[in-house]
């Protein structure tokens, strides 16, 4: 009898000791650089922070600059990627290169997480953009250039964006286009990336339902194809019929258990920061909701976190005199910022500059007309919307989906993404 109470207690010991690593492991993501607040809050005192700001005030784990949403710009040099950060960086890279930045800030802040333990990456895409691949080779070929620019590749230095930082990987927020060669660039990147001595992570932020119909999983999928090859999904569980407020609805269990079966990556809880933050109403959690989630899926062996959209929301949205998110990572046992080793950089030559910006946006391109309201027997896409050119209308289904370009910007119906205002003709 005296055994088998031992054993019991060594078994609830055991038990005990794994549910606390699992929380331990447990992290909260946000979005930062596209100052979302800005649809509710005009005012410069409620703009997003520098992302210095939360490297040092925060407790995210994991931060994801948004976005490189033009993969393959040609108005550019070589046709090479274009960034918008909204207010946070608007210096062009030179006259050659006017859509891809050069952001000393946004460097500083990378190394400031880093230093503070907490993982930066480049979500590549978002709700709007030029993005997309016509073929695996075309995939690969962006493969070399993200790791060029953005990760530990030593070519084309002079002109990174951030400098001598590394990021600590990419995400993959795919809302439009088609499936086409993400399988392939996740095949190469990784490759690219295991053959260094640097840990990093590539994740991706489908929509909630399943799957979803870029990134998957379905066969010709990267999901579908390469799963074991993601290490993160950062679920998007609002906008969509299943959200995290519909019980029966919210399928986070088939994600789960997709990602299990496949020796897939960890499965992160997308929600809106602020009720204003998601397109509609009744996408947002309270606290004690989100605690009631996090109670119920905490054990699940593939359940990694929650995901924010976004800081700017998130830093305005304080409850009982507490950001929003503190009251998610007080969930997790209220860890702090992991200090780490200095943050690894790429060496630069410390005397190339930017070249001077003469060049403006091309006012001949992206003249488009019309519009539309509604997606009643129109084919799934990206569409103008025919009363807002600060917005656009995804079709999937039959079903609109409105949505706003970043502050600043209008939809360009011609290229497909949210461009300079001189672009377009509203």
């Amino acid at each position: 009898m005296e055994a088998k109470c031992l054993m019991i207690a060594l078994g609830l010991a055991l038990i005990a000791f794994f549910n606390i690593e699992a929380s331990a492991d447990h992290k909260l993501v946000v979005y930062w650089g596209q100052n979302a607040v800005y649809n509710m809050k005009k005012e410069k005192q409620y703009w997003e922070k520098p992302l210095t700001h939360f490297c040092q005030q925060s407790s995210y784990d994991v931060v994801v600059l948004a976005f490189m949403h033009v993969f393959f710009d040609s108005r550019q040099k070589d046709s090479l990627p274009g960034l918008n950060f909204a207010f946070h960086c608007e210096t062009s890279m030179n006259n050659e290169l006017p859509f891809l930045l050069r952001c000393p800030q946004i460097e500083a802040g990378i190394k400031e997480c880093q230093k503070n333990g907490k993982t930066v990456l480049m979500s590549l895409g978002g709700a709007s953009g030029g993005y997309g691949f016509t073929s695996d080779a075309q995939a690969k070929t962006f493969a070399h250039t993200v790791w060029n620019l953005l990760l530990a590749g030593t070519k084309n230095k002079d002109i990174r964006p951030f400098g001598s930082a590394i990021l600590d990987g990419v995400d993959l927020d795919i809302e439009g286009g088609s499936s086409v060669g993400y399988t392939a660039f996740v095949r190469e990147i990784r490759g690219l990336m295991d053959a260094g001595t640097k840990k990093y992570i590539i994740a991706a932020a489908p929509q909630c339902p399943y799957p979803d119909h870029f990134v998957g999983p379905s066969p010709g999928t990267a999901l579908g194809d390469v799963p074991e090859m993601v290490d993160e999904l950062y679920i998007q569980f609002y906008n969509n019929y299943c959200h995290t407020g519909d019980a029966k609805q919210f399928n986070i269990k088939t994600w789960l258990n997709f990602s299990k079966k496949r020796n897939g990556p960890k499965i992160f809880v997308g929600m809106p920061s602020h009720e204003r933050a998601a397109f509609g109403r009744g996408y947002w959690r309270t606290p004690a909701e989100v605690a009631s989630i996090y109670n119920k899926y905490k054990n699940e062996p593939r359940f990694g976190g929650f995901m924010l959209w976004d800081a700017s929301f998130d830093q305005n949205h304080i409850i009982n005199g507490k950001p929003y998110s503190e009251h998610i990572v007080a969930l997790f046992g209220n860890k702090g910022p992991r200090p780490t080793n200095l943050p690894q950089t790429i060496a630069t030559d410390p005397t190339a500059k930017p070249g001077p910006t003469t060049q403006k946006p091309d006012t001949t391109a992206s003249k488009g007309t019309g519009g539309i309201t509604s997606c009643n027997g129109i084919s799934d896409g990206i569409y103008k919307h025919a009363k807002d050119c600060g917005k656009f209308i995804e079709c999937i289904g039959g079903t609109a989906h409105t949505k706003s370009c970043p502050p600043g910007l209008k939809f360009n119906p011609d290229q497909k993404y949210c461009d300079w205002p001189a672009n377009v003709t509203c």
